[in-house]
This record gives C-alpha cells, structure tokens and sequence, in this order.
C-alpha cells in the first residue's frame, strides 16, 4: 500500500499525498502507580499464557492438525481448482455502530476492527449450513509487524541506512470459528469475534510465525520454507486480510479512483476473504472454489445483510439504554 500510495494525490489537493488510518491501538493506563504494576504484571502475564498456547496450536497446524471435513472445506491440490468471484459492499460508518454498541469494542476502524467484522459476519453465514454444532474452522490471516503502523516513508524504505526493513513484513494468526445453532441476538458474534481477537492481539503468535518461517528458510532453503506454509494452509479452512487504504478519494497521475479491491489466488482454500477500505467504505472480495461454493454472490449478500442486521440490533439497543 505504501508503494501504491507515492504515485497517488488526494482528489480535493493534487499536491497532498493522501493518508490512511493507523491500525495499531493505544492502551492508555489510569489510576495510581500500584494500580499500574498491577496491570503491566497481568497484561505480562497474559502474554506468556496466550503466546504459549497460540504457538503449540501453531506448531501442530504445521505438522499434523487439520480442520474436520465441513461443506467448506478445501485441501491440497483445491489451488488448481476453477474460481469464481464475488465483492460484498459495506459502509465504514455502519461498521462504527456495531462497534459502539459492543462495551469496549475493538478500537478504531483499522485492520483488527474489519478483521473482527469478517469473523463476525462469516460466523452468522455458517447458520446457512448444515453443520454440527459447536465444530471449529480455522481461518488463516496475516498481520503488520511493522512498528510503525500506517503509510511508510517510501524515501526511507529505500535507504539502506534508515534501518527500515523494505518489503513485506507479516506474520500469520489462526483464528478459530465456531459453529453454534440458535441465538437471536446478531451482536452475540461481534461478542465472540471480539474475545477472540483480544486473546490474539496480547500474544505474539504473529511475532513467532514470522521468525519460524526466517528461520526455515535461512537455515533449510525455501523449498521447505514452502512446503511448511503449504501444509498450515492445507490444515486450515479459509484465507482473511484486510487493508487499510486511503481515508479520502485519491487519484492516480490524474485519474480519480472510485474503488480499492485486492485479492489472492492458488491458496489451496475453498474460499478466502480480502478486505481493502476507501474514502468511508470497504469492499470485500470473496474468492471460491466454485466445484465447492456454487454462488459466491449468495456469500456476498450474507455478509452485506449481516452487517445491516447487526447494525439494526445495535441502534435498537442504543434506543432502549437512552430511554433508561
């Protein structure tokens, strides 16, 4: 994106580079010294217990451990299989009202933010389906490990000295998704998504996938290096990223661009997801395996009428406190 970024100006001041959100968020402390010992052991604490816990999943994806067999479900050589294509459409601001009305809900509309909405929405898709209560499915998702979040300096990418790595750095998170039947309350998925990915952001699952897969390949080439990668792909069932882009309409050497959509093939999933958001919205491509998932716009129409529904459910309870 940052590449991207340097050939584009802002649509409203062509001499303005544009600029996006940060992903990142702040924990601010409150309260009295020991209150705040307190707080930096437990959250120390945390940590530990999350990024074991996270990293033995990890290690065991990469071996042997695999999904159960679901209606979804793709697996080695599905990468080869014919694609078919579908975007599901949201608005920014109707992602902010879901968010308020869950306490503490995940901050900001960076990529956490849209990566729980994701989850949130292919969990109430799962209801669609015929599939045993309380079974897993494991979504495979990439994450910034730079320090600095946001649109880099692409002059100090460039320059050996600056001590700014150029290039991708990301690692992997398994993020775990559970079927359950019945519930009434749309937000109970926001709830579940959102506890999940707390767990995911104290540990440094990220961290250790990203110098794991270094390792491999510096030390065993990249013919294993591959072959790893492959087979944590193959044990999982689907592919999630998100991007955050440009929060105002941007222009390319003079050509304004009305929408940002990015996507990935020859995974050996049946289906991955890949959220890019623009100037207050954010689409979603959803790419299938069309032997397995037939009609991928019905995929689309699920997660646009997930987000509506649980928008609705959230302003009917904001209603409801305000009259308390």
């Amino acid at each position: 994106m940052s590449m991207f970024l340097t050939i584009c100006r802002k649509a409203d001041d062509p001499s303005q580079m544009p600029a996006i959100g940060g992903v990142g968020t702040s924990l601010a402390s409150s309260g009295g010294q020991r209150r705040k010992w307190r707080t930096a052991l437990w959250r120390a604490l945390l940590v530990v217990w999350y990024t074991l816990v996270f990293v033995v999943e990890f290690l065991l994806r990469s071996l042997w451990l695999k999904d159960s067999r679901t209606a979804l479900s793709g697996g080695a050589g599905v990468e080869l299989w014919p694609r078919k294509l579908a975007t599901a459409k949201f608005r920014l601001d109707d992602m902010k009202v879901v968010k308020r009305a869950v306490a503490e809900a995940v901050s900001g509309s960076g990529t956490f933010a849209k990566k729980s909405f994701v989850i949130e929405s292919f969990q109430y898709w799962l209801l669609l389906l015929a599939l045993q209560d309380g079974i897993q499915m494991t979504g495979l998702s990439m994450v910034n490990l730079r320090p600095q979040p946001g649109l880099q300096d692409f002059s100090k990418l460039l320059d050996s000295k600056s001590g700014t790595r150029f290039g991708n750095q990301f690692g992997m998170l398994l993020l775990p998704v559970y079927y359950h039947k019945g519930g009434s309350d749309p937000l109970q998925f926001v709830r579940r998504a959102k506890a999940m990915i707390d767990k995911k952001k104290l540990s440094l699952e990220g961290l250790f996938s990203y110098k794991l897969g270094y390792f491999v390949m510096s030390c065993f080439g990249a013919k294993l290096a591959a072959l790893l990668n492959y087979r944590i792909v193959c044990n999982t069932t689907f592919t999630i990223s998100n991007v955050v882009g440009p929060r105002e309409e941007i222009t390319i050497i003079g050509n304004p661009v009305t929408y940002l959509r990015a996507n990935t093939s020859s995974l050996p999933h049946a289906v991955t997801v890949h959220m890019v958001s623009y100037a207050g919205r954010a689409d979603l491509q959803i790419l299938v395996a069309k032997d397995i998932i037939p009609d991928p716009q019905l995929l689309a129409r699920c997660f646009e009428d997930a987000l509506l529904e649980m928008k609705e459910c959230a302003e009917a309870a904001n209603t409801t406190r305000k009259e308390k």
